[in-house]
């Protein structure tokens, strides 16, 4: 413990010694604080602000398929570049200012040009009329479409919130009366026409819910204005909306900048551990304040880009990105002034790697880290999309982080109890049950508050689970590959697992829609915590206890040898990367 080891003292004295922060330590807390609630401050919502882009849930998909080739890249390049200058504090450094520099030129991507179709109406008629005209409007002349308004709102202020479509040649009158915050699905025949530089339909022979109508009339003394979304897009080659400019520019930015915050991430973390190591204190404690940073920086920055938004009339989470990007900045000019020393392991980067996959106990563990990491890639990168479907405000989309992560900060205090006590192998079982109870609380979410009882189980998907992922490394890790086998368990959490679960969640939603992804991914935790107690009765609990008896046998030897840096963080270690010595930084 960062105190000491504690003696037999009341539990008021063991509280007051857990809590005090040692000096030499607060700066790397203030660091961890800046850097991860900087992160958090923008990352949740870049799958939000690549839709505003006009990129399709399908190219976000495949963006996410990619990403994790920068995360793998980073850290091992980094690693190679801070060994062979002798420079390790600068590379850091440089990692976070590039890292801040194409995230936030993410902002000025070109937005792919949109074609939208509005319905509106009014006492005596109404009217489908397109922004502009594209190369599809002639084809879809007297062919029957499905249209769905919505985001309807009355042109004049009024308190009214419901809105009649009656018919205007049946005789009974027959209406449809609906909430004007609801959706409805209206499937009709239309006919194309068009007037100058003006393209609109009429329509015909409508359908809604089983009911037929002629035409339809707003008989309200309040002109409505819906948005219309058709169930077929336009595909033409030619047309503006089709450009694959947005996507390849963002592409490319997004991946350069996944690289440097891949290498930040793991730098930090590895700054860390040296840190720590030096002083003989305990890593989770460390991360209180990260965790309390990625649960205040989201609820802030929510707030502001809701007030921001409303000031502007539209969305934009430019915000969002310059708050981060300031935190983090702010956390790199503190990494110039840590005095710490990074041991780096030998030359044989492929051998140890071989070492590690040969081991079965070993793959079977990589595999879960992936089950589970794609489970947090997944959320991590749709949640906020749903939310948005549900009509949910900005400052409710960061104060889902924050409820996770202000559960989380007491329970980070006794972390390695919990898992001490309950044993690892429980808490990854309890971890797939947790993320398959949110998955399906999601799934038949209607009303965006009721998200955060799903929220408060991250403190045993996310929290204690890397706990005993991180601490379960030393037992499962061949002697002298530590570093290496913390490395690639990171990697494969947050770099290949987050691949992993965002590019499959994409073909799910784009194919079968968000609940039903939900559903999916609760399947596949239930069936990861079925498999893996099967796999651990029959092979792993025997493996381990084999494990854990020879590390007893060397501990007294093992304390009296200088040992290799290891990583909890999100990719590989730069301990891993080929060197003959390790890297020193003072502060001046």
């Amino acid at each position: 413990m960062e105190s000491g080891k504690m003696n037999d003292k009341g539990w008021k004295a063991k509280l007051r010694e857990g809590l005090t922060w040692r000096k030499e330590l607060i700066p790397i807390k203030i660091i961890y604080f800046l850097f991860m609630g900087g992160a958090t401050g923008f990352l949740p919502y870049l799958t939000l602000h690549m839709q505003t882009l006009g990129i399709t849930v399908k190219e976000i998909a495949v963006i996410y398929a990619f990403l994790p080739i920068a995360s793998l890249l980073g850290p091992p390049i980094s690693g190679i570049i801070a060994d062979k200058f002798g420079k390790y504090k600068i590379v850091v450094c440089l990692n976070i200012l590039l890292c801040v520099v194409f995230h936030l030129s993410l902002l000025y991507v070109p937005v792919r040009p949109t074609n939208t179709l509005t319905f509106a109406c009014g006492p005596n008629d109404h009217s489908l009329a397109w922004s502009s005209c594209d190369h599809c409007h002639d084809l879809r002349n007297s062919t029957d479409l499905h249209m769905v308004l919505k985001d309807c709102k009355f042109l004049f202020e009024t308190t009214a919130t419901e809105a009649h479509l009656c018919s205007s040649i049946q005789s009974d009158g027959s209406c449809i009366s609906f909430n004007i915050t609801e959706e409805v699905a209206i499937n009709a025949t239309v006919l194309s026409w068009r007037e100058n530089n003006t393209c609109s339909h009429t329509w015909s022979s409508l359908t809604h819910g089983g009911q037929e109508f002629q035409g339809l009339i707003c008989p309200s003394s309040y002109p409505l204005e819906c948005q219309v979304t058709l169930s077929d897009q336009c595909q033409h080659p030619d047309d503006p909306s089709n450009s694959p400019t947005t996507f390849w520019v963002y592409f490319g930015l997004r991946m350069i900048s996944t690289f440097f915050l891949a290498s930040a991430f793991t730098m930090l973390d590895a700054t860390t551990l040296a840190i720590i190591k030096q002083h003989k204190a305990d890593f989770g404690k460390q991360r209180v304040l990260a965790t309390i940073g990625t649960g205040i920086v989201p609820l802030v920055t929510g707030i502001i880009l809701d007030r921001h938004s409303a000031n502007i009339g539209y969305t934009d989470y430019m915000p969002a990105f310059y708050l981060g990007s300031v935190l983090i900045v702010i956390a790199g000019l503190l990494v110039t002034r840590l005095q710490f020393t990074v041991d780096i392991s030998n030359e044989k980067l492929l051998k140890d790697l071989k070492a590690l996959v040969t081991k079965v106990e070993i793959d079977i563990f990589l595999v879960m880290v992936l089950v589970l990491g794609s489970n947090w890639g997944f959320i991590e990168s749709y949640l906020f999309v749903f939310l948005k479907e549900l009509k949910a405000p900005n400052y409710l989309l960061g104060l889902t982080l924050t409820v996770g992560c202000m559960v989380g900060i007491p329970v980070m205090f006794i972390a390695d109890k919990v898992v001490e006590m309950m044993g690892r192998p429980a808490i990854f079982v309890l971890s797939f049950v947790c993320y398959a109870v949110r998955h399906f609380g999601y799934a038949y979410l209607t009303d965006p508050w009721l998200v955060f009882p799903y929220e408060m189980l991250e403190v045993f998907t996310y929290q204690v689970m890397w706990v005993a992922v991180v601490t379960y490394c030393p037992i499962l890790a061949p002697k002298g590959l530590l570093a290496t086998m913390t490395g690639v368990t990171g990697a494969t959490h947050y770099s290949l697992g987050r691949g992993v679960g965002a590019l499959f969640g994409g073909y799910l939603i784009s194919n079968y829609g968000l609940p039903t992804a939900f559903r999916v991914f609760a399947y596949i935790s239930l069936g990861g915590a079925a498999v893996y107690v099967f796999v651990y009765y029959v092979y792993l609990r025997k493996k381990i206890a084999e494990k854990e008896e020879e590390i007893e046998s060397d501990k007294k030897q093992k304390s009296s040898e200088e040992g290799k840096p290891m990583l909890d963080g999100k990719g590989s270690c730069v301990a891993v990367v080929a060197a003959k010595k390790p890297a020193q930084d003072s502060a001046p």
